[in-house]
């Protein structure tokens, strides 16, 4: 990963003060400086093992966060902590913006606007009764001016047993 010094000086004077963490703002909904992030689980089209994981990710105004494929700063990732109970699929990004950063003269690929990852995961047998699923979202946000230092927020997910 490479971060423009001038970017990286910038957000270590910025990040060098005490900054607060994470906020729970209600079940499943998570706010950063530089976001707000929700979770759920959607609902199975039939009956049966497969369930997909849900992160609704709104970034702050004029905040914008670096998505895959993105090779000047750290993309925005999703990791599920591995548990018996299920089986994990890569999780699945829509398609990133295009930015163009004029102090740098770089077009970079990112997400400004609200946006959806979602997570496919296969429940064992055993745990087709209700599963808490946990997992981190890390990435690095950047506004017009200052990218700010990674960071890393956890996440979880109720899955409740069939009705």
């Amino acid at each position: 990963m490479r971060i423009p010094i001038s970017a990286l000086a910038c957000a270590l004077l910025l990040n060098a003060g005490q900054q607060p963490g994470p906020s729970l703002l209600d079940k499943g909904t998570i706010e950063t400086l530089h976001l707000t992030a929700a979770t759920s689980v959607g609902v199975p089209k039939q009956a049966g093992a497969s369930r997909t994981l849900i992160v609704d990710i709104a970034p702050k105004p004029k905040m914008h966060l670096y998505a895959p494929g993105e090779k000047e700063g750290m993309p925005v990732s999703l990791t599920i902590d591995a548990q018996p109970a299920f089986k994990a699929s890569p999780p699945l990004f829509p398609p990133p913006e295009k930015y163009y950063f004029e102090p740098l003269k770089l077009t970079q690929l990112v997400f400004s606007k609200p946006f959806r990852i979602t997570q496919p995961i296969v429940l064992s047998k055993s745990s087709l009764t209700g599963l808490t699923v946990e997992g981190s979202l890390r990435y690095q946000a950047c506004d017009d001016r200052v990218c700010y230092l990674p960071k890393t927020i956890r996440l979880s997910w109720k899955i409740e047993p069939p009705a």
